[in-house]
């Protein structure tokens, strides 16, 4: 008896349980095109099958400022922490260029993010994400769900760079996950973020909503080549506390229901103000370390995505 009850001890001393639950995955860090190496394989594929959507018409259909959509209603039953992350996993879509690099003559793919809007297909994310790079020679835009398969991107539907609001279509093979848009949030709100920032896959972050603001938004002017002294339009900015960082962009913040209440847009850094620099006679000038203050993160509000859906 004592020898079986040995025997058990040491079969439960080398069972290793898993850190997670189930269902939860765990991502591998990498480098470069490593982390893409699967979804590669997938884009050169249907490259070669001409199934994708290249810059050249990704630039003109950018054009359309409106479309025709039947989006979901708002949820109105909290979600548990888990439900939550459930659910805003099950709604990212990654969005970007497969391209061929100028620089390096490599395929490359280059991917932020973006979020259901409808099951069967519509995606929202951000106008600059949908931007080629500087070092891109020719192009397509793909987008690519979590379970890691590429999912063709089949047309723009709508864009407006002013603020920054784009939305696609996809093709899929089974539906997707739409996160209803909503509108009914106020500072000292909690808000979540799934997103990859700077490659880091799955990230999920808590924060709460800080204000609402408008600014100017220069990157409309600079896309749309306005005339001087034009008046601009400047979106709705939604801060929050929540992290996020390059690689984020697109990427839905949602409210305790799992509504997409805006997505992620750019990052203000407050860096500290030099001092000027004094020195002694033969002395040398010693450069100084400046320190961030504070980052603002900032979202598109939920509103500025329905603007560019036609209301039945």
């Amino acid at each position: 008896m004592q020898r079986v009850l040995f025997t058990l001890l040491l079969l439960a001393a080398a069972y290793k349980a898993p850190a997670q639950a189930p269902g939860v995955p765990v991502y591998v860090e990498g480098r470069g095109e490593r982390v893409n190496e699967v979804l590669l394989e997938q884009a050169k594929k249907l490259h070669g099958e001409s199934a994708l959507l290249s810059m050249i018409q990704v630039a003109e259909q950018s054009k359309r400022k409106s479309c025709d959509l039947v989006l979901p209603p708002a949820e109105t039953k909290p979600l548990s922490a888990r439900e939550r992350w459930g659910r805003a996993r099950a709604g990212h879509i990654r969005v970007g260029q497969f391209y061929l690099c100028s620089k390096c003559d490599r395929w490359h793919l280059d991917l932020a993010g973006g979020y259901a809007l409808t099951a069967d297909g519509a995606v929202g994310t951000c106008a600059h994400v949908i931007t080629p790079p500087p070092n891109m020679k020719e192009g397509w835009l793909v987008a690519a769900d979590e379970d890691d398969v590429l999912l063709p991107v089949t047309e723009v539907l709508a864009c407006d760079p002013g603020t920054d609001c784009a939305i696609l279509r996809v093709k899929s093979e089974k539906p997707l996950t739409p996160l209803p848009l909503g509108f009914d949030v106020s500072p000292g709100d909690s808000v979540w973020c799934f997103s990859d920032p700077n490659g880091k896959r799955g990230y999920y972050s808590e924060g709460i909503v800080s204000r609402f603001v408008r600014r100017p938004f220069m990157r409309r002017r600079e896309t749309q080549k306005l005339p001087a002294g034009a008046a601009v339009p400047s979106p709705v900015w939604l801060e929050t506390t929540t992290d996020w960082a390059p690689g984020s962009s697109g990427s839905a913040i949602i409210d305790q229901f799992g509504n997409c209440v805006g997505h992620v847009s750019e990052i203000q850094t407050v860096v500290e103000e030099p001092l000027p620099l004094r020195k002694k006679k033969g002395e040398a000038t010693v450069g100084q370390v400046l320190g961030t203050q504070m980052v603002f993160h900032q979202a598109i509000g939920a509103a500025e995505v329905r603007a560019l859906v036609k209301i039945p």
